[in-house]
Formats: structure tokens, C-alpha cells, sequence
């Protein structure tokens, strides 16, 4: 959900900003280099925080209500997902921004992803869709500052990178008709 749904990078770096006044770039928060100048602890406060107020996180892409509503035709969605929203805020959020979904599954870690029972993965992170891709997963990789140099070096096997949802949308459709 964070960064592949929610746009929570942007609303992190303002916060961090605001609360701490440490200045980060987007990639370092969603690249984790933010663990260098807070300790998890703190950084989890943070993100806790920041989902505490969720009407200051946007959609990372408008498309998205409309792609998932139109996925659903054919396929069952299912939102998997390691955010720090609790479960009662994060539906909330889905709801309040028409995301349609079949089911909500939260999960601890993001590598607990890797052994899901899915067809086909959506996420922004490399590190999942690799590690879905050595668990023999078909993913795509949505285009985001934070994973394009890995994409560029190396595409796992069952992974297409995809620039937006609208582009999810096109590739899974092509999928049924072939």
C-alpha cells in the first residue's frame, strides 16, 4: 500500500522535515538510508504519526481508482500489504479514496509478500519483486526515483517494470486475451 497506493514518501519527508528538522530527499526515505540518521524506533513513531492524519496522503497515482475498478471485472484484488496504518485507518483510507478491493491482507514484514498465493504482484519496491521473482512470482514493478537504477541493472525473470497503474492496467488485460 505505502508507495505502491498510498503516496507516503512525500507526507514522510515533510514530517521528518517539520518534527525533526532533518532535511531527506523522497529516495532516502523509501530507500531506507533514512535508518542512518534516525534510529527504527523513531522512525516508527514517525510513519505512525504520519498515518494518524491520513487525509495528508494522496494516491501516488489518480489512475488508481478507476485501473482497480476495471481489474476487478476480471480479476479478484487483493491489497497486501506491510504499512503502518492499522488495519481499521488503512481501509478507511481505501474507502475514502475509492479504492476497490476483494480482500486486506497486512502483513509484518515485507518479505512475508514473497510467499502470498497471487497470479500476478503490484509493487514499487525491488527488493519484494525480486524476492517474488526467486519464489518463482510473476510481479510488476511500478517506475518509481527509488527503484530505477536496480530496474535499469537488472529485471528479474516474471518481472515487467510499468511506468503507471494506467500501464498495470493494459498489461493485465493483454494477459486474459492471450
Amino acid at each position: 500500500m505505502d508507495n505502491t497506493i498510498a503516496d507516503t514518501a512525500a507526507p514522510l519527508v515533510e514530517l521528518i522535515r517539520s518534527e525533526l528538522g532533518i532535511e531527506l530527499t523522497e529516495e532516502e526515505v523509501v530507500e531506507n538510508r533514512i535508518e542512518v540518521k534516525l534510529p527504527p524506533e523513531k522512525l516508527r513513531k514517525l510513519l505512525e504519526l504520519m498515518w494518524a492524519d491520513p487525509s495528508k496522503i494522496p494516491l501516488s497515482d489518480p489512475d488508481i481508482p478507476k485501473v482497480l475498478a476495471a481489474l476487478s471485472s476480471k480479476y479478484e484484488i487483493h491489497i497486501l500489504t506491510s504499512t503502518f496504518a492499522d488495519e481499521a485507518t488503512a481501509k478507511k483510507w481505501l474507502a475514502d479514496h475509492n479504492v476497490p478491493y476483494d480482500k486486506y491482507v497486512h502483513v509484518t514484514l515485507p518479505e512475508q509478500k514473497w510467499g502470498y498465493n497471487a497470479d500476478v504482484f503490484i509493487d514499487d519496491s525491488y527488493e519484494v519483486v525480486a524476492g517474488l521473482s526467486a519464489n518463482g512470482k510473476r510481479a510488476l514493478l511500478i517506475k518509481r526515483p527509488w527503484n530505477t537504477i536496480e530496474a535499469k541493472l537488472h529485471v528479474p525473470k516474471n518481472v515487467t517494470v510499468i511506468d503507471s497503474w494506467d500501464g498495470a492496467e493494459k498489461l493485465l488485460m493483454n494477459l486474459l486475451r492471450h
